[in-house]
Formats: structure tokens, sequence, C-alpha cells
């Protein structure tokens, strides 16, 4: 008998890295946002991060359907993917709300979360995507100027945007239709 033939009916059905296609693009849209916010507020760190907070927290209330229904690869406990979803909400709080990081520390946090997220589901783009996201968030506190952070959160942005093109194309190789389960 081959190795974990009996399990595979125990398990369900699984679904498939390339259905974050969606979320990832979602998190690229934060940031978009994010620069019309580093414009708009002028260095108002206690709005940034607002904005950041509440952002993240419409966007799950948004993918989660779209989850349900696409499931990802979900290589990791149930357990680890709500601990990171806590942590990462709580970080992003957190962060913005220490006035040495403008307001930006959610978006180093959100980096973060995007690359540990991508180390769960063993998808590299999503975490190559998180980390330079988390890395030009490092880069928009340290430069402290509204028009930098602008072409930063545009950089971030276009990042993830990349790595949401790269998991949908990833799906289409590997037969799935657009947001088809496996």
């Amino acid at each position: 008998m081959a190795a974990g033939a009996g399990t595979a009916g125990t398990r369900g059905p699984r679904g498939h890295v390339s259905h974050n296609w969606l979320p990832v693009a979602g998190v690229g849209s934060l940031f978009l946002g994010g620069a019309a916010a580093a414009l708009v507020f002028e260095g108002d760190t206690g709005r940034t991060a607002v904005y950041f907070v509440v952002a993240t927290l419409v966007l799950i209330l948004l993918t989660t359907p779209w989850l349900l229904r696409h499931p990802p690869a979900l290589h990791a406990g149930a357990g680890a993917y709500l601990v990171l979803g806590v942590v990462v909400e709580l970080g992003a709080l957190l962060g913005g709300a220490v006035e040495a990081f403008r307001g930006l520390g959610a978006w180093v946090v959100l980096g973060i979360g995007v690359a540990v997220y991508g180390y769960l589901e063993r998808g590299r783009v999503m975490i190559t995507a998180g980390a330079g996201t988390a890395l030009l968030g490092v880069g928009a506190i340290v430069t402290a100027a509204p028009w930098p952070t602008l072409v930063l959160a545009l950089a971030s942005a276009a990042l993830l945007v990349f790595a949401a093109w790269r998991l949908r194309l990833l799906g289409m190789q590997a037969g799935l239709p657009a947001g088809a389960g496996r």
C-alpha cells in the first residue's frame, strides 16, 4: 500500500495555493489606499494606523467567502492560521500606534504577515512579496517624508499585485479554472 493512501479519504478535498491570488491582490489594494493616506494625512500617524487596521479587517471580511468557496492549500493546522491572523491584526494596531514608526508599523507587520502566510501555504511568491513589502515599509519609516512614502506604497502594491498575478498563472498552469476548487 502506498504511503498516505489510507489517509487520503479522511483529509477531505484540499485546495490549491493559487487560490490565494484574490486575497493577495486585496492586500495590494490596501497599499494603494495607504499611498493615498500617506499624502492625505501628511504624517498623522493615528489616521494612517487606523486606515491599515480597518482596511485589513474589511479585507478579511470580503475575502473569507472567497477562501471558503476556493480553499487555499492549508498545509498548516487551522490554529496556525488563526494565530497568524490575530497576531497580524494586533501587530498592525500596535505597529501603527508607535509614534516613531509614523503609523507605518502596520505596513511592515502586513508584509511580514503575507510572508509567514506564504510560508504556511508553501507559496514562494507570497513569501517574496511579503518580505519585499516589509522591507519597503521599513524604507518608508526611515525616509519620513510623504512623497517617498507614496512611491514605496505604490511599489508595495505593485509587488503584491504581481504576486497575485503569478498565483493566478500558477492555478491556470495546474489546470484549475479561475477560482475552481480541487
